[in-house]
């Protein structure tokens, strides 16, 4: 029994040195984790690698950030009136310690979330938003990341405060070009706070549009040929001084118009004669005489020539020592890659059509004259006139001819004579020593009754109170007025009568 308490403590004590032994040498602790270290250590690092590529934040430390860059440095956004714009600011590996600031042209409009101008508003990510742009929220805006100063520059561009569609396509202050016969539609829009009065005007006149066209802002052009050829302007009418405005220039490809003054052309024997023909085309067109079914070409015999006379392309066939063959029907014929037209002229030894030249007419004697070209002497002319409503022709064959003062080959018909009043109507030929002329178009004429009056002497006019009253002219033709005021004294008398019988 008495050896167990030694025992015992012995065992104490045996712990109590291990215990001490093992404070005073840590070198196989140390030793140890350094076997650690070797063994896990880089699975450690492997692990923590994995776990950020992994989460792939946006934003990153400064250590391991790369550097600041725009796949874009510069963008252009197209904005209308009133639109809502949004500027990015897409800048790659954006790190915690990076700052966007926003400017337009030189001035800071936002510094990272906090905006200093009142039109723009930050969102997170750094984009801009700008609210019912106007004409002057137009400019150049860039982002700048700080510290690194890269930018992105942003062209914002806002369209005007009106625009003109054409077939919905946006075509203000452009041209378009049409073809003939095409059908199309002009709208004009407006891009403002306030309604505003659209108006049209073709080539600086106001334009006459339907009710309901006028409304929408709209011109119908229906089967679109060379007379639709001008500018277009649409204003915006809001009541200010500037108002907003724009314009589109009509193009159109037509085919040749063509035309001559001289359907019928005098010559004589062994002379030279000029045909002609005036044209307009889009685009461009040829020209050349048919006689007989064949085109007829540069000889000795003829000569053909192209000028401009009067904003009109002209051709001239000049056929040389003129004989009984060359007389006849000639054929001007013009084509471009829209159509052909042509006009066709008469070769004769006969004098030509007589052409209106003035007239004058004193009480109810009127006065006409006419030119004639022909190169041979006149023989006789012959003056048809009748007045409107009549079925027959009055004639006059003895009229006075003589020789132009100035000019060899055109003869002056001038013939005087009494009518009656009324609308008249009058037209001539002539005859030479080859044959009759055609007769010239009507010139029709008035001849005044010099009985009739529709002036109102001031005088006669009622006083103003009696015309409100139902007395006097109001309105409608100068007979109704006539009547109104010959019978305006017996009312007045009337009126005094009643007033007597009442007292």
């Amino acid at each position: 029994m008495r050896a167990t308490p030694w025992i015992f403590l012995s065992c104490l004590l045996i712990v109590q040195f291990n215990s001490d032994l093992c404070r005073a040498s840590p070198t196989g602790d140390a030793e140890d984790d350094d076997f650690q270290n070797d063994d896990y250590g880089d699975y450690g690092d492997e692990d923590e690698s994995a776990t950020s590529d992994s989460q792939a934040p946006k934003i990153v430390e400064d250590t391991f950030s790369e550097p600041i860059y725009f796949e874009e440095p510069e963008i252009a956004v197209k904005a209308k009136p009133g639109d809502t714009v949004i500027l990015n600011c897409d800048a790659r590996n954006f790190a915690i310690s990076n700052v966007a600031m926003w400017y337009k042209n030189t001035t800071l409009v936002a510094s990272g979330q906090n905006a200093i101008s009142n039109r723009v508003e930050m969102m997170k990510n750094n984009s801009m938003k700008l609210t019912a742009v106007t004409a002057e929220d137009a400019d150049d805006y860039y982002c700048e990341v700080l510290p690194q100063n890269v930018r992105q520059h942003t062209r914002l561009t806002v369209g005007a405060r009106l625009s003109i569609l054409c077939d919905d396509r946006d075509v203000t202050d452009r041209s378009q070009t049409f073809k003939q016969g095409d059908h199309h539609k002009l709208h004009c829009q407006t891009f403002l706070p306030t309604k505003t009065d659209i108006k049209w005007s073709f080539n600086g006149q106001r334009l006459a549009t339907s009710a309901e066209d006028a409304a929408n802002g709209v011109v119908v052009l229906e089967n679109v040929d060379e007379e639709n050829v001008g500018v277009y302007q649409c204003l915006g009418d809001d009541g200010s001084s500037d108002p907003p405005h724009g314009m589109v220039t009509i193009d159109v490809q037509y085919s040749p118009k063509v035309s001559t003054h001289r359907h019928h052309v005098n010559t004589q024997e062994g002379g030279s004669a000029d045909i002609y023909c005036d044209y307009r085309a889009n685009p461009i067109a040829i020209s050349f005489f048919i006689k007989d079914g064949k085109t007829l070409s540069l000889s000795d015999k003829y000569s053909i020539k192209n000028s401009l006379h009067k904003e009109h392309n002209r051709t001239t066939l000049t056929i040389k020592h003129v004989d009984e063959s060359d007389l006849g029907e000639y054929l001007c014929h013009v084509e471009n890659a829209i159509g052909s037209n042509e006009v066709r002229v008469q070769l004769s030894y006969s004098p030509e059509t007589p052409q209106f030249e003035s007239s004058s007419i004193d009480g109810n004697k009127v006065t006409m004259h006419w030119l004639v070209r022909s190169l041979q002497p006149l023989s006789e002319a012959m003056l048809d006139y009748k007045l409107t409503g009549s079925y027959t022709w009055s004639t006059v064959s003895m009229i006075k001819t003589h020789r132009h003062e100035k000019e060899s080959g055109i003869w002056k018909i001038t013939h005087q004579m009494e009518l009656t009043p009324g609308l008249w109507h009058a037209h001539v030929k002539t005859k030479n020593t080859h044959g009759w002329s055609n007769f010239s178009p009507d010139h029709d004429f008035v001849i005044q009754d010099p009985e009739a009056s529709n002036v109102i002497d001031e005088g006669a006019v009622p006083p103003e109170d009696l015309v409100r009253a139902g007395f006097g002219p109001v309105g409608g033709d100068g007979k109704n007025s006539a009547c109104t005021i010959s019978l305006l004294p017996g009312l007045i008398l009337a009126a005094f009568s009643i007033s007597w019988l009442r007292l």
